[in-house]
């Protein structure tokens, strides 16, 4: 029978999560998706410390501010539309309050910082190459937050461009945390904005680099999300009304790509358990009082204790 379909087979060399392990995923909403499902399964795993993050260069000076600690001052906020913002953030962290806005860029910087330095993976998901230079520091920012165009030049980065920027955060990382891999994606979500051309353009350059990056770098992995997303199931069913962003579904199937890629076998018994305990946990009985809903709570609670015997580390509180 004839295929209708370029199934892209396993990609080998990945490295395995454990259940165990410590994660960070940083980047766009990409990685954001990927990033809730370890967060779901109840991994140990913090996601965009920064907020959302699409280039390359904010990404590479958020990781430095990560590995060194580098905390935010009052001279980084900036007042526009009656709330504080910073250029190196996402508009979820920007508030009408100064200190309190800056309270909770550290805090949650604090934590990255943490969750970086005991983390077994790094997951970096590019989103773009297209950048806003903001032309009073030649920077690029992650985030714009609306004001007038006049403040920034639009540029697309070459692939020798991002190389050099991401390259020596990502070797000082690697040389403090010689047991932390990093695994990098290219976002699948098209930047329509940009124009077809363009945002091909800027997915070729971030290609271009993850594959320099992987190259010269022995804990650098690549996956294919962009790939799979356009060649693997390639119909624009697979994507929002938007025509840019993936659907659910089809970011399920990536992540089932990625989970057959990097667990193991303990790795998927432990994420089937968790799921099973989490459907039981949103379970909404109709009759609470019933002996049979009394039985199941039993049951449920028999099964927490028997995965927290096997992994101790397991926290069901913030879900009761």
């Amino acid at each position: 029978m004839q295929s209708f379909r370029t199934i892209l087979p396993l990609l080998p060399g990945l490295p395995p999560i454990r259940p165990n392990d410590h994660l960070l995923c940083l980047g766009s909403c990409f990685a954001q998706h990927i990033g809730n499902r370890f967060h779901i399964s109840r991994w140990s795993v913090q996601l965009n410390p920064f907020g959302i993050i699409y280039h390359p260069f904010p990404i590479a000076r958020g990781l430095l501010r990560l590995l060194e600690e580098i905390p935010f001052t009052l001279d980084d906020l900036f007042y526009h539309q009656e709330q504080w913002h910073s250029f190196e953030h996402h508009g979820a962290f920007s508030g009408p309050d100064q200190k309190e806005t800056l309270a909770k860029m550290n805090q949650t910087l604090t934590e990255g910082s943490a969750q970086l330095k005991k983390s077994n993976l790094l997951l970096l998901t590019l989103g773009t190459a297209n950048g806003f230079v903001n032309i009073s520091t030649g920077q690029v920012v992650a985030n714009c937050h609306k004001l007038p165009g006049q403040h920034f030049t639009k540029k697309l980065f070459s692939s020798e461009d991002i190389y050099k920027n991401l390259a020596p955060i990502l070797k000082k990382i690697t040389d403090q945390l010689p047991e932390l891999k990093i695994i990098l994606t290219v976002s699948p979500v098209r930047h329509l904005r940009d124009g077809l051309i363009t945002n091909q353009r800027s997915k070729a350059s971030l290609l271009l680099a993850c594959a320099e990056l992987e190259k010269n770098f022995d804990s650098i992995y690549y996956f294919p999300a962009y790939e799979l997303m356009m060649d693997d199931l390639r119909d624009y069913r697979f994507y929002k009304n938007d025509l840019m962003h993936p659907t659910e579904m089809a970011t399920d199937y990536i992540w089932e790509y990625f989970r057959n890629c990097c667990f193991q076998q303990t790795s998927q018994a432990y994420y089937d358990e968790i799921l099973k305990i989490n459907k039981a946990l949103t379970h909404r009985p109709l009759r609470p009082e019933s002996a049979a809903h009394q039985q199941f709570i039993e049951q449920r609670t028999l099964k927490m204790l028997a995965l927290k015997r096997t992994y101790p580390w397991l926290d069901f509180e913030q879900n009761e």
